[in-house]
């Protein structure tokens, strides 16, 4: 075999066609279909990371929102260098216009409005990212637009979801407009869904007025420390049926809302922040009373972070058995550092007492025990 058979042969093998139809390749162009598809994934990974950090500094962008937007805009570009990688090949894309064809097909009608794979690929798209562009744009509202206005926190948090809403609900009008879908002929719609609420959906209609009652009355508001029923937290979101609470263990409990609109929920930071902390501790009789009333009111006024209005006092609330059982009672601005400041404040007193001589009593029971009484005996004489 000489040297133009191989090189014949090298050809016929690379010249061959691997498919069939306008998607046939030769097996060169297959490798280098490969290739470029490769090339289009890396190219894609490092555009998306890329146009994400630079937005991301730019823009206060939630981690969330980011993957996703991350995972869309890596897969429009991957779509993008596909069909530009099938261009670039040559291949002959006259099979789309058939894909578009089933695409554009008539499903079913809404009214006089046909509606197809497309338009209902159509309105999904248009949903979601108007759903992305809400977030962004309401973020953006709190994070810049109201930087530096003199609004708490409660009232940033309302205009924020009251912007997501809105933008969600124009969005969901302009996608039923773009797919021809009159909003006059979505009465049968609604009726069926007022119907499907009256028998089964009764609690999710519920929590959804609940969260806009939350929103607007604001009983609870974001970062406040609540307790409801066996659940104690800070609120962390307060979404349209269900608010999102993180509990002391770290642990991120879902609770729906109607459980803050029609059962008892304690808020520790409504209002006016700062909480009373009661500390009780049993003192020896032994003890000097003027010594233990100065000592625990030292601790009071040596803390930090003890209000001194109100002012700290100190209480002998019992006589019990084997102490008096004192208690003080202080003033804490922040309800979150109960628990750390219930220690502080207990582990000082215990350094108070030691350094005044003051003993904390055990526990103790006085045993008294009686001899046996004398029994009386009978002595007599038969007859």
């Amino acid at each position: 075999m000489d040297w133009n058979e191989i090189v014949g042969l090298f050809h016929k093998a690379v010249a061959f066609k691997i498919g069939v139809g306008p998607i046939a390749l030769s097996l060169f162009k297959l490798l280098l279909f490969f290739i470029l598809v490769l090339v289009t994934f890396r190219l894609a990974k490092y555009l998306t990371d890329l146009l994400i950090n630079i937005t991301s500094k730019k823009l206060p962008i939630e981690e969330r929102t980011k993957n996703r937007l991350q995972r869309i805009l890596r897969y429009v570009l991957l779509l993008a260098g596909f069909l530009a990688t099938l261009a670039v090949l040559g291949v002959n894309l006259s099979i789309l216009s058939s894909i578009l064809a089933v695409i554009n097909f008539s499903l079913f009608n809404i009214g006089d409005a046909p509606i197809s794979l497309g338009s209902l690929l159509l309105f999904a798209v248009l949903i979601a990212g108007f759903s992305y562009a809400s977030k962004l744009i309401s973020t953006l509202l709190v994070s810049r637009g109201l930087a530096h206005a003199k609004i708490d926190q409660g009232t940033k948090y309302v205009l924020k979801r009251v912007t997501e809403y809105s933008l969600v609900a124009i969005g969901a009008i302009i996608a039923f407009q773009s797919v021809g879908i009159d909003l006059s002929g979505l009465t049968v719609i609604f009726g069926l869904l007022s119907v499907g609420i009256g028998f089964g959906l009764q609690n999710i209609a519920s929590n959804f007025i609940s969260g806009i009652i939350l929103l607007f009355e604001r009983p609870i508001q974001v970062g406040d420390r609540i307790t409801v029923g066996d659940t104690q937290g800070d609120v962390e979101e307060i979404n349209i049926r269900s608010t999102t609470i993180r509990s002391l263990d770290n642990i991120s409990i879902i609770v729906p809302n109607t459980e803050f609109v029609e059962g008892r929920v304690t808020n520790w930071s409504h209002g006016d922040p700062k909480i009373r902390m009661d500390v009780a501790v049993g003192v020896s009789y032994d003890s000097d009373l003027d010594n233990v009333l100065s000592a625990l009111k030292e601790v009071a006024d040596e803390h930090p972070k003890v209000l001194k209005k109100p002012e700290a006092e100190v209480l002998l609330m019992e006589f019990a058995d084997s102490s008096w059982n004192m208690e003080l009672r202080l003033w804490i601005a922040d309800p979150k550092e109960y628990y750390s400041m219930l220690s502080e404040i207990n582990c000082a007193i215990v350094h108070k007492f030691r350094e005044r001589g003051i003993e904390i009593p055990y526990p103790q029971q006085d045993l008294h025990v009686r001899s046996p009484l004398p029994l009386p005996v009978q002595t007599g004489t038969n007859g």
